[in-house]
C-alpha cells in the first residue's frame, strides 16, 4: 500500500483551500459591486438640488431723460450735488450699462405695454393712451392683458407685485374700475391713474381691488394749488407716527413691505412704476419734489447749450412742425430750467427708494440671486429742438433712455454699446427665469451681451408712432397738451386744457409768452436705428437721417447729401423689412451696410491706382524680357 507523507497530502488541501479562498472573494467582490450599481441607481432616481431661480425687480420711472440719471451740478461754493447717486452705485456700478437703448414708441401706455409683452406695438395692439386702441382699456381688451411677463412668470411659480403707476386711465370710471386687477398679479397696490391727473398727493390706490386713499391732500384743480405737504422731516423709510404721504415715498415704503411678505423659497417678480419724474397738474409747472429735497437742484443748468440743440438756431433742415416753431422767450427758458430743476429733484426720493430696495433685498438675503433692471418709460424735452416738453417724436431726448441692470453672473461695472430696445426686457427675463412664453417675441434676450460686453449685431431697432391716429382722430380734432405735465387731452373735452392762457403767472412769477413755444407734437412716422445712423420717415414724405456718432444731437440732417444716397436707400428697405416683422424677424440681422458715395469714390480710386500698379508691372516685366541679355 502506498504511503503518502504529511508533506505530500498538504499539497492537494492547500489548493482547495485556495480556490475556495478566491471563490468567496470574488463572491464578495461581486456582490460589493452589486450594491455600488444599486446606491448609483438609487442616487440617480433622486433629483439633484436645483439652484433657486432668480428673482427679478424691474424699476421704472415716467419721463426720466438720459441725461437726469447722470445730473449733477455744484452750487457756487458749495458740495456737488449729484441726483441719482444710489442707483448709480447700487446699480450701475455693480452691474452693466446698455449705453444704447432705446424706446421703440415714447409715450407712456405703448412703452410699458411693449415691456410687459416683448413686442412692438404693431403687434401687441396698444397704439394709444386712450381708448379704444389704448390707455388700460385698450390693453385690457387685447391679447396683451393676458399673454404677458406677469402671466408667464406667475403660471411658472413666481410672486408677481406690482407698486404704483400702471397704464393711463387704469381705475378711470365709468370706462376702467379700480376693482379690476389684471391677470398675472399676485399683489396689486396700483395707483388709480387718469390721462390728465398726476398727484404726487391726493392719489389713490388699488390694494387687490379694494380702494385704498386718498393720501395726502391733492390741492385745487381749479386753482391748480397744492394742498398741504409732507412734513420736511418725512423719511422715505417708514415713519415713527409722521403722516406722510409723499407718492414716491408711500411706493418705497410698499415695496419694502411686499419683499419682505414674499416667502424665501419663492421666486419673486416685482415691478415698481414710479410717477416721478412727470409732471404735476399744478403750479408751478413740473414734478413736485420731497418737501425734503425742495431746492437741492436750485440754479442747475439745462442739461443741453445751445450747440446742442437747446432753443436750436437753424431748423431748416427739420420738419415744418419744428421749422414753424418759435424760438424759447426768455420767460419760457426760465420756467421750463425750474421744471428740469423740479424733475431732479423729484428724482431724489426714487433715489432712495433703489437704495431701499437693495438694502431690504441684502437683508433678506435675496441680493445675489436677484436681477434688478432700472429704465424709464420715455424721455422728455427741455428746449431741444426749440420743444418745451412732451416726448411722442423719435428724437434722442425721448427715446434715449437709461438701461441698468445687476444681478448673478452680470460683471460690475461693464457697459456695452450694442443697440437695445425696450422690447428686449421681457425675453431677457424669461430666459433668466426658465419660462418660455406662449406668444412671439419681437425683442432678443441681452444675457449674451453681458456674458461679452464687446459682442456686436447688425440688429436693427424700430421706432413706431400711431398716436396721431390712435388717439387724436379717436376722440375728435388735435389734442391739446399741458407743457408741464405732457399729458395728452383731447379737444372733445376728455379733461380740462391746462396750459396757461396769455397772461397767466408763470413759475417765475411773471406773464406766460405771447408767442408760446411747441410742446412736442402728437405725430405718426416710422423710424430705424441701426449702426451710427437713425433713419424717420413722416407721413407726409418729409424725411430725417443723422449719423448719431458724429452727430448725437441730430443738428444735421444728412438725408439730402449725395453721398449718404446709398445708405438712405439701403435704411429704407430695412424699415420696410421691420414695419410688419413679426417675432425673429425683428431682431434678423441687416445686411453689411452700403459705402457712401465719398467711400466708393475712394474705393474706385484706390481700385484704379491698384490696376495701374499692376499694369506697370506688367509692362516692366515684358520690356525686361525684351531686353537683350548681357553679353550676347
Amino acid at each position: 500500500m502506498q504511503q503518502f507523507s504529511p508533506s505530500n497530502h498538504s499539497l492537494p488541501r492547500a489548493a482547495t483551500v485556495a480556490r475556495l479562498v478566491f471563490a468567496v472573494a470574488l463572491l464578495a467582490l461581486l456582490a460589493g459591486l452589486v450594491m455600488l450599481l444599486d446606491t448609483r441607481a438609487q442616487a440617480a432616481e433622486v433629483p439633484k438640488a436645483t439652484k433657486p431661480r432668480p428673482s427679478f425687480v424691474v424699476i421704472q420711472t415716467d419721463d426720466e431723460t438720459l441725461d437726469q440719471l447722470y445730473a449733477s451740478f455744484t452750487p457756487a461754493g458749495g458740495v456737488p450735488v449729484v441726483a441719482m447717486p444710489y442707483t448709480l452705485a447700487d446699480i450701475a456700478e455693480k452691474g452693466i450699462t446698455f449705453d444704447r437703448y432705446y424706446d421703440s414708441y415714447p409715450l407712456c401706455t405703448p412703452s410699458r405695454v411693449s415691456l410687459l409683452t416683448g413686442r412692438y406695438a404693431h403687434n401687441n395692439g396698444v397704439k394709444g393712451n386712450v381708448e379704444p386702441n389704448g390707455g388700460y382699456t385698450g390693453f385690457a381688451s387685447r391679447a396683451a392683458n393676458t399673454h404677458n411677463l406677469a402671466t408667464w412668470l406667475q403660471g411658472s411659480g413666481y410672486r408677481t407685485i406690482h407698486i404704483g403707476k400702471f397704464l393711463n386711465g387704469y381705475g378711470e370710471e365709468p370706462l376702467s374700475s379700480y376693482r379690476e386687477v389684471p391677470p398675472g398679479w399676485n399683489s396689486w397696490r396700483t395707483v388709480i391713474n387718469s390721462d390728465s391727473d398726476h398727484y404726487y398727493y391726493g392719489y389713490e390706490i388699488s390694494h387687490n381691488g379694494i380702494l385704498e386713499g386718498p393720501f395726502g391732500d391733492s390741492g385745487s384743480w381749479e386753482t391748480r394749488e397744492y394742498g398741504e405737504r409732507d412734513d420736511p422731516g418725512c423719511p422715505t423709510a417708514p415713519a415713527n407716527g409722521k403722516p406722510c404721504y409723499y407718492e414716491t415715498d408711500f411706493f418705497n415704503r410698499v415695496a419694502s413691505e411686499e419683499l419682505f411678505a414674499t416667502s424665501p423659497e419663492q421666486p419673486f417678480y416685482m415691478q415698481v412704476d414710479y410717477t416721478a419724474p412727470h409732471g404735476d397738474f399744478r403750479r408751478p409747472a413740473g414734478p413736485e419734489p420731497a418737501p425734503r429735497d425742495y431746492g437741492s437742484f436750485a440754479g442747475a443748468p439745462y442739461p443741453h447749450s445751445r450747440s446742442q440743440g437747446f432753443n436750436e438756431g437753424n431748423v431748416n433742415d427739420k420738419p415744418r412742425f419744428i421749422r414753424e416753431a418759435p424760438y424759447l422767450s426768455p420767460t419760457e427758458i426760465h420756467t421750463y430750467r425750474v421744471y428740469y430743476q423740479k424733475a431732479l429733484e423729484s428724482l431724489r426720493s426714487v433715489d432712495e427708494g433703489v437704495n431701499e430696495i437693495v438694502k431690504t433685498l441684502g437683508a433678506m438675503h435675496r441680493l445675489r440671486n436677484t436681477y434688478i433692471i432700472f429704465t424709464s418709460d420715455n424721455g422728455f424735452f427741455y428746449g431741444e429742438h426749440r420743444l418745451t416738453g412732451g416726448k411722442f417724436l423719435a428724437y434722442e431726448p425721448s427715446t434715449h433712455l437709461p438701461l441698468l441692470i445687476r444681478g448673478p453672473g452680470i460683471k460690475p461695472g461693464t457697459s456695452t454699446g450694442e443697440l437695445a430696445s425696450v422690447t428686449d426686457i421681457a425675453p431677457t427675463i424669461l430666459e433668466l427665469a426658465g419660462v418660455k412664453p406662449d406668444k412671439s417675441i419681437d425683442g432678443q434676450s441681452l444675457v449674451p451681451f453681458w456674458k461679452n460686453p464687446e459682442l456686436r449685431t447688425r440688429r436693427a431697432l424700430l421706432f413706431e408712432s400711431f398716436v396721431e391716429t390712435a388717439d387724436v382722430e379717436q376722440h375728435g380734432g388735435a389734442p391739446e397738451y399741458n407743457p408741464a405735465t405732457g399729458a395728452s387731452v383731447s379737444s372733445a373735452g376728455r379733461a380740462k386744457l391746462l396750459r396757461p392762457k396769455a397772461g397767466a403767472a408763470s413759475a417765475s412769477g411773471g406773464e406766460a409768452s405771447a408767442h408760446a413755444s411747441i410742446v412736442a407734437p402728437p405725430k405718426d412716422y416710422e423710424g430705424i436705428r441701426l449702426g451710427p445712423y437713425k433713419y424717420i420717415e413722416w407721413p407726409d414724405g418729409e424725411k430725417e437721417l443723422y449719423d448719431i456718432n458724429r452727430d448725437p444731437y441730430e443738428l444735421n440732417n444728412i438725408v439730402r447729401n449725395p453721398n449718404y444716397f446709398p445708405i438712405r436707400a439701403y435704411l429704407h428697405a430695412q424699415l420696410i423689412r421691420l414695419e410688419a416683422c413679426v417675432g425673429r424677424r425683428c431682431t434678423e440681422s441687416a445686411p453689411p451696410f452700403p459705402l457712401t458715395r465719398k467711400q466708393q469714390q475712394k474705393v474706385n480710386k484706390e481700385r484704379r491706382e491698384e490696376e495701374r500698379r499692376k499694369q506697370k508691372e506688367r509692362e516692366e516685366r515684358e520690356h525686361h524680357k525684351k531686353a537683350p541679355k548681357k553679353g550676347k
